[in-house]
């Protein structure tokens, strides 16, 4: 694909897919290699594509507190609920601590 210049899908698709890998802890140097390997693009390409994951991935994050911590309390709701099917009961209690101190009911 060197020389040739890409199109939005692709560019969305790789922006994407950077976001992801650097979701999963991989370094600049490994995203460096991978795009050039996978999609013949240069240095200055990727951080493009680096550029445009971070900000990504910071909107992803980017929400108000009091939704944050309805999208934390439910996660642990449901999180509690299916160790509580499996009788994993200390998965379900560090659940209900967690819960308690995202809800400021203990210290």
């Amino acid at each position: 694909m060197a020389g040739k210049k890409s199109t939005q899908i692709e560019n969305d698709y790789r922006v994407h897919r950077v976001a992801r890998m650097l979701s999963s802890g991989v370094t600049r140097s490994e995203l460096l290699q991978y795009a050039a390997n996978e999609w013949g693009v240069r240095t200055r390409a990727t951080d493009e594509y680096i550029s445009k994951a971070r900000k990504l991935l910071k909107q992803d994050f980017d929400i108000d507190r009091r939704q944050f911590t309805a999208e934390m309390l439910a996660q642990y709701s449901s999180l509690s609920k299916e160790a509580r099917k499996n009788g994993q009961l200390s998965v379900v209690l560090g659940c209900i601590n967690s819960m308690a101190k995202i809800g400021q009911v203990l210290p």
